[in-house]
């Protein structure tokens, strides 16, 4: 759906007219619309970038007697200085909206029928252009079906060659929260891809939780392509440990185009030939203690192992976290990671400072240092690709709330960086970026 299009439909349902004053319930909207705004330049020959965004998430409840909802979830664009540039990180290139629908409750609220773009979270988030209906067959239970067409994934546009649909159950109980689902994705006439969800959180015993994420894609044979799990305990107050697996792998589609498993040219010379199962598996250990009420120190191991080279990665982190030093009001945390990554060593330190004057005002400051060399240069490809770099990112931020519906804040960051090239020739890049941002929370 067009930008425009989604503005009208909206428009059209926020501004129908006044409620009728017997109204049981009187509508209301909540939600937040954001305004940002980012300017970024160097000290190099690349482009100077600016970029504007808006932000829309809003939900419109009670719209008729009969109980109809809108909502819209969204993020629009301008580039002004059209630099087709995002060396400052991951940053939206595209109009996005992600979900834009009407509800409407049925049959004494048993049954809740959708029609427009949604992003279904039971169903693993699944994403369809048409309807879905949901009947809450008891107080904790719901049984689900959904269908239309299946957005574009990567200009979020209507796809008219592409439909999925898809059944989901939900469970809600005291101790347990979970999904199962079903969706199949048919491209061209042919199934392309299918899947099934699941999604669980239980409290096993006070203090301790289990949760997880799972998707297992059947187009060849059954493969577990996602799976985030964790195991959280609390024993005490001021000791919590945590366990968490998870694993990515390349979800499996009948059409190759849509696989995306061949690296670009550079990768290809350091990865080597098409990566036809790449998968990524995970394990991290983590445990905090709270001493003296207000300290924290934090540790955790990580050990990464990926199928493409049969490589393993460990990472070791470990901090301090201050909540209130020396009774000032001010928290702190300090923390030290050292990584052996699959073909890069690495040391990171990075501190950061904040403080809140009031409920109205808060300020930030933060520093972080990089420094790492790739590993293997006894060998000729290990020569070839020596690369060596050390990053400054540096900033601050103050945040202001006028009042409640209002929020303003401006940020800076830095980013000093030299790599292995530039200490032979002298070169470094010093990048600048300026953001500010203005919300309104309904």
């Amino acid at each position: 759906m067009r930008p425009a299009l989604t503005l009208v439909f909206i428009a059209c349902g926020l501004s129908a007219g006044p409620m009728p004053a017997a109204r049981a319930t009187e509508a209301r909207l909540d939600g937040s619309v954001r305004l940002r705004a980012l300017h970024s330049f160097d000290d190099a020959d690349t482009p100077t970038v600016t970029f504007g965004f808006l932000d829309t998430d809003l939900r419109a409840h009670a719209l008729s007697d009969a109980g109809l909802s809108l909502r819209l979830d969204a993020t629009f664009l301008l580039d002004v200085t059209e630099a087709d540039e995002r060396r400052f990180g991951p940053t939206e290139s595209v109009a996005q909206v992600r979900q834009v629908f009407a509800r409407q409750p049925l049959l004494d609220e048993r049954l809740d029928v959708s029609v427009g773009r949604m992003l279904l979270w039971d169903a693993g988030n699944a994403w369809v252009d048409g309807a879905s209906a949901l009947w809450h067959a008891t107080s904790a239970t719901g049984l689900g079906v959904f269908g239309g067409l299946a957005p574009d994934p990567y200009d979020h546009g209507l796809d008219a060659g592409a439909a999925t649909a898809g059944a989901f159950a939900t469970y809600t109980g005291d101790t347990v929260d979970g999904a199962a689902a079903y969706t199949a994705i048919v491209r061209g006439g042919a199934l392309d891809r299918h899947f099934v969800f699941q999604r669980l959180h239980w409290r096993l015993a006070p203090g301790l939780y289990l949760a997880d994420y799972v998707v297992v894609d059947l187009v060849e044979s059954p493969a577990l392509t996602t799976l985030l799990a964790s195991l959280d305990y609390t024993p005490v107050p001021a000791v919590n440990l945590t366990l968490d697996l998870s694993r990515y792998a390349i979800e499996q589609y009948r059409d190759p185009r849509i696989y995306h498993n061949v690296p670009d040219p550079q990768q290809t010379l350091v990865l080597g030939d098409e990566v036809a199962d790449l998968a990524y598996n995970r394990a991290r250990f983590g445990a905090s203690f709270r001493f003296w009420q207000h300290l924290y120190h934090y540790q955790s191991i990580e050990a990464k192992h990926r199928s493409q080279d049969d490589r393993e990665a460990y990472t070791h982190t470990l901090g301090l976290r201050d909540e209130d030093v020396f009774g000032s009001g001010l928290q702190a945390d300090l923390s030290l990671q050292l990584q052996n990554g699959f073909q890069s060593d690495s040391e990171l330190v990075t501190l950061s400072l904040d403080r809140a004057f009031g409920a109205a005002w808060s300020v930030d400051v933060h520093a972080t240092w990089f420094d790492g060399r790739t590993i293997g240069r006894a060998t000729q490809r290990g020569r070839l690709f020596d690369e060596a770099q050390t990053i400054w990112l540096f900033g601050g931020g103050a945040l202001w709330r006028p009042g409640r519906h209002h929020q303003v804040d401006a940020s800076y960051d830095g980013v000093y960086e030299t790599e292995l090239q530039d200490l032979r020739n002298g070169d470094a890049l010093f990048i600048h970026t300026l953001m500010g941002r203005y919300a309104y929370v309904f």
